[in-house]
Order: C-alpha cells, then sequence, then structure tokens
C-alpha cells in the first residue's frame, strides 16, 4: 500500500494557503511522496484563477468588507472562501498518478471526496455532463463564479454542485486543490463581483443558490471542518488505495512559504 502525507494546516490568510501549495509542490518532487493537505482560511477569502481577470472583482467592497483577495496558481474563476474544508493534492512527477490523463485522476480524486460525503450521509456524486467551460464563463457575469456551474466529474449532490475543484501540471508535478462547502457563505459571493446593481447581485446569489448545495445545508446541521476532514481523508484513503500518515508542515517549509506568500495576494 502506497504512503502519502496528510497534512491539516487549519487557519492562515489565503496567500499563505496558496504559498504551502506551491511550497509543497516541490517538497513532493523531492521526497517522491505525494501530500494530501486540508486548510481554512482567516479571514474569509476570494480566490481568483490563475488567468482569471481581476476586473471581476470590486476590490473596494473586497477591503471594506476586509475580505482578502488571492490568485491561485490552479485556474478556473472565483470562490468565496468562508465555511468549509479547502484540501489540495501534490503529487510528484514521478508518481504513477502524474501519468495518468487530466480527467483520470480528476475523477479519482472526485470519487474519493464523493465518497467521504457519502460516510456524512450526504448523497454525494460526480457529475457525468461534459461542460464548455469556455462558453459558459462568456455567457453572464454568473460566470466570474466557480459555483456557476459543474464540469465533468466534479462532485454533485441531486445535480447541485457540492466541491468545486481545479487542476493544474506544472513544475514536473500535479496541484489539485478545490472547496468543499460545509456551510452556505459561499452564496455571499455576488456582493463582491462587479456585477452592477444590489438587485443584480441579489439575482446572481438566487442562481448560485439553486446550481450549489452545502452539506450543513443538505443534513440540516453543522458540519464541523473536523468531522468533514476526517471524511474526506477516509474516503480518499480508500479510493486510491493508500495510506495516510501524519506530518505537520515543517518550520522550513512554513518559511519557505511565508516568503512566497506576497506573490499570491491581490488584496490583503
Amino acid at each position: 500500500m502506497e504512503t502519502w502525507r496528510w497534512i491539516d494546516t487549519g487557519f492562515e490568510t489565503g496567500a499563505m494557503q496558496m504559498a504551502i501549495d506551491w511550497v509543497l509542490l516541490d517538497e513532493v518532487q523531492r521526497t517522491g511522496i505525494p501530500v494530501m493537505r486540508i486548510y481554512r482560511w482567516d479571514p474569509f477569502c476570494i480566490s481568483m484563477g490563475h488567468n482569471q481577470a481581476l476586473s471581476h472583482i470590486d476590490l473596494d467592497r473586497c477591503r471594506a468588507g476586509n475580505i482578502h483577495v488571492v490568485r491561485r496558481p490552479t485556474g478556473g474563476r472565483a470562490v468565496f472562501h468562508a465555511r468549509e474544508v479547502t484540501y489540495s493534492v501534490m503529487v510528484p512527477g514521478s508518481s504513477p498518478y502524474a501519468r495518468e490523463s487530466v480527467q483520470e485522476f480528476y475523477m479519482r480524486v472526485s470519487r474519493g471526496l464523493a465518497n467521504g460525503m457519502q460516510a456524512l450521509g450526504v448523497p454525494a456524486a460526480l457529475e457525468k455532463r461534459g461542460l464548455d467551460l469556455r462558453k459558459h464563463y462568456k455567457k453572464s457575469a454568473l460566470a466570474a463564479s466557480c459555483f456557476s456551474a459543474a464540469a465533468r466529474y466534479e462532485v454533485v449532490v441531486e445535480g447541485r454542485k457540492l466541491i468545486g475543484s481545479a487542476q493544474r501540471r506544472i513544475r514536473g508535478g500535479l496541484l489539485q486543490h478545490g472547496s468543499i462547502l460545509t456551510g452556505d457563505e459561499h452564496l455571499n459571493l455576488p456582493w463582491y463581483l462587479n456585477s452592477g446593481s444590489d438587485d443584480e447581485r441579489r439575482e446572481m446569489r438566487r442562481q448560485i443558490d439553486e446550481l450549489t448545495i452545502s452539506a450543513g445545508s443538505y443534513l440540516g446541521r453543522d458540519v464541523s471542518y473536523q468531522e468533514a476532514g476526517g471524511a474526506v481523508q477516509q474516503g480518499v484513503a480508500r479510493e486510491m488505495g493508500i495510506e495516510f500518515v501524519h506530518q505537520p508542515l515543517s518550520s522550513d517549509e512554513g518559511g519557505k512559504a511565508a516568503e512566497l506568500f506576497p506573490e499570491f495576494s491581490v488584496q490583503a
């Protein structure tokens, strides 16, 4: 059975969380040992896709609301990070997983995440339809949100998106990370977009509400970070046929991330 490193970083600023992913991507190349990490955001944060236009975000509103804005090293569209579990997976180029197609690995991780959610009592499944995201992103201001649509193999509940993920093969390895909704604060994203009037923002919020669901809202109770994180760990281990070994972030890794985090910050 293959051994992976498991890290629970807990609360950090958004830019620091992105920098840690970047540092760990180098670390897995050095050690050859894949890593899975879960974490949270303090303060709440909006992360933008690597190539997403900054004009989508109302930086003045973000500043007034103490909402940090960062740019992810992966693609996709904006995510409002609040009550959730964020996961990341880093795999070295030497791993057989890195030689799988983008969709194969994406599907494998998504199955593990869905298994974890099912263990909580949430009937999570994989979206089977293909979606032309480029066409979708051109349709309206709503497309500025990552949770405005579910791509193939993303995790859904009765057709509503539960987990949004993004993947990038870079620096000789593979990075995939995503947002697992446990609460409904992600619905606040329209208030921080450059999307016109407040009436338009309310309509966008309504549409995102129809398209998404959180574990907490489905179950009708609070789902803690620890509960959801533990379920994810078990689900991914079972699906991937791996064993996780808990190993905290080292002081050296933390120091390197602290040097890099300004590169990912758009606004703190």
